[in-house]
C-alpha cells in the first residue's frame, strides 16, 4: 500500500468532510420538509373543525393588489365617495378602504391636491368633507 503524504491526506479529509456536511444538510431538508407536511395536515383539520382558515391560509392569500387608477378617476371617485357617505366626513383610512385602494396612496393624492376636499382636524383625527 503507497503512503499518502500528509496534504493527501489533509485533502482527502477535507472532501469527507464535505460530503458529510452536505449528507447532514440534505437529512435536515428532508425533516424539515416531512415536518412541514405534518403542519400543513393539521392546520387543515382544525380549519375543518373550526370552519376558519388557517394562519397559512391566510398568509398565502394575504397580499392584495390595488386597481391601477388615475389621479382624475381617484379624484372622481372620493368626491362621489363623499357626496353619497361623508356628511360626517372620513379620514384617509375610511376613504381607502371604500374604495379598495391603497391608503398611502389616498393620502398622496390628498397631498397633492389639497384644494380638492374640506379638511377639519389634524393627525389621525382629520376628517375630510366636500368643499
Amino acid at each position: 500500500m503507497k503512503a499518502l503524504s500528509t496534504q493527501q491526506e489533509i485533502e482527502q479529509l477535507k472532501r469527507r468532510l464535505e460530503v458529510l456536511q452536505e449528507g447532514a444538510e440534505n437529512e435536515l431538508r428532508q425533516k424539515l420538509k416531512e415536518a412541514r407536511k405534518v403542519v400543513t395536515d393539521l392546520e387543515m383539520q382544525l380549519s375543518e373543525i373550526t370552519g376558519r382558515p388557517s394562519a397559512t391560509m391566510i398568509q398565502a392569500s394575504d397580499r392584495k393588489r390595488w386597481p391601477a387608477i388615475t389621479d382624475e378617476q381617484l379624484e372622481v371617485m372620493v368626491l362621489f365617495l363623499l357626496q353619497k357617505e361623508g356628511q360626517e366626513g372620513m379620514n384617509a383610512k375610511t376613504i381607502a378602504e371604500r374604495l379598495k385602494q391603497n391608503p398611502v396612496r389616498i393620502r398622496g393624492w390628498i397631498k397633492t391636491h389639497p384644494s380638492v376636499l374640506k379638511r377639519v382636524g389634524a393627525g389621525p383625527w382629520t376628517r375630510f368633507f366636500v368643499p
